[in-house]
């Protein structure tokens, strides 16, 4: 039941629908977002309190019912909060009304079965997990539902992404991106040259970009913190980082700054600063860059200059994580930068090496080796 909040005039209003896409009830006259969005959620809770929670509850009002208590009321993001709800969708498609207390375990096996054809292994594990917890809780309540998720079998068909194709694998190319980005950057034209540059010299999600405003670059220290970020595909501030190990100052080059100066320049020229609310990635015709557009854009530069793999944006961060790691940079550092909480996660995802440190260490070892 997707709550949605938008500006109705010089007010706000919020607009709730059900899985099915069917208006169930909305409210204007909000002076601001956040009393919108607060009175929003107040009103999905007492649209909650009608559903059936017993014996006879279809699965999906299980779930949603879990939804509403133990997810929506948490800390986690509202992006997290949006992947939970979107998996009640999956549940209304998928099991169509099944009342969870007679859903036996080999239905349920044929069903995530069915489901793992079009999804890959951690959607369909977060997924399952999900539904553990929602009918944990009706069991707590004392309801009589078997746990038909015991034991269960996932079997995905979509394969992760291999490692070596999400990340830049050679230092030439990441050299020749950055200067091609440099060749093309005019603000009267697109932002988004600017915005690809940035990721790849500074390892920022996304979002974490996207929120950066010119209050939060440090000319002299040459410094950029980040400590919020935005949806990239529904540009809602979610006004938190996505962890506390998030909020950071990331140290950048010289010729960063000179590219952010020039482009703060071009903005106060265009009469820009005040429309885009300070935000530094805001185009002056399409306003912020979308996680669609950056991604069409950057496989469109790296098409141009035959450099394979065609990454998303999100290999923008892992390249710049290769980087530092191929130039011996402290690992410590490294994750610091990348707003990790410790070095685990840096080993885990990125001990690999790039094309020429990996050709760099195997000299190494033929130099030692040829004298014996």
């Amino acid at each position: 039941m997707p709550l949605r909040v938008h500006p109705r005039g010089k007010k706000w209003e919020y607009r709730i629908k059900d899985s099915k896409g069917k208006h169930v009830v909305s409210k204007g006259g909000f002076l601001t977002e956040k009393e919108a969005i607060v009175a929003g959620k107040e009103a999905e809770l007492e649209y909650l309190k009608g559903t059936r929670f017993d014996n006879s509850s279809t699965l999906f009002d299980i779930y949603q019912k879990w939804y509403y208590l133990e997810i929506l009321p948490s800390n986690r993001s509202n992006q997290t909060k949006l992947k939970y709800q979107q998996f009640s969708k999956k549940i209304d498609k998928f099991f169509n009304g099944k009342v969870a207390s007679k859903i036996r375990h080999s239905e349920y096996q044929e069903i995530m079965n069915l489901i793992g054809v079009d999804v890959g292994q951690d959607y369909l594990s977060r997924l399952n997990s999900s539904i553990r917890e929602a009918i944990q809780l009706a069991r707590r309540d004392f309801l009589n539902i078997p746990d038909f998720t015991e034991g269960v079998k996932l079997h995905a068909q979509i394969l992760p992404k291999n490692i070596n194709d999400k990340f830049i694998s050679s230092l030439s190319d990441y050299k020749n991106i950055l200067q091609y980005l440099k060749s093309q950057m005019d603000y009267h034209e697109s932002v988004m040259p600017y915005l690809i540059f940035l990721l790849f010299k500074t390892g920022l999600r996304v979002g974490e970009a996207l929120a950066l405003t010119w209050n939060e670059i440090d000319f002299e220290k040459r410094t950029i913190k980040s400590h919020k970020r935005i949806d990239s595909a529904r540009h809602t501030d979610t006004g938190k980082p996505k962890t506390p190990y998030s909020v950071r100052e990331i140290p950048v080059s010289d010729d960063v700054i000179q590219i952010l100066t020039n482009l703060k320049s071009e903005q106060k020229k265009s009469n820009i600063l005040s429309l885009s609310q300070g935000l530094i990635f805001f185009d002056k015709r399409h306003g912020l860059p979308t996680n669609n557009g950056i991604n069409k854009a950057l496989k469109r530069y790296l098409k141009e200059l035959n450099i394979t793999p065609l990454i998303v944006a999100t290999g923008c961060r892992h390249t710049y994580a290769c980087v530092l790691l191929a130039k011996k940079v402290d690992i410590a550092v490294v994750a610091k930068n990348m707003g990790h909480k410790n070095i685990q996660r840096i080993i885990d995802t990125y001990g690999h090496v790039l094309k020429e440190l990996q050709e760099e260490e195997n000299q190494s070892i033929r130099n030692v080796l040829k004298d014996f």
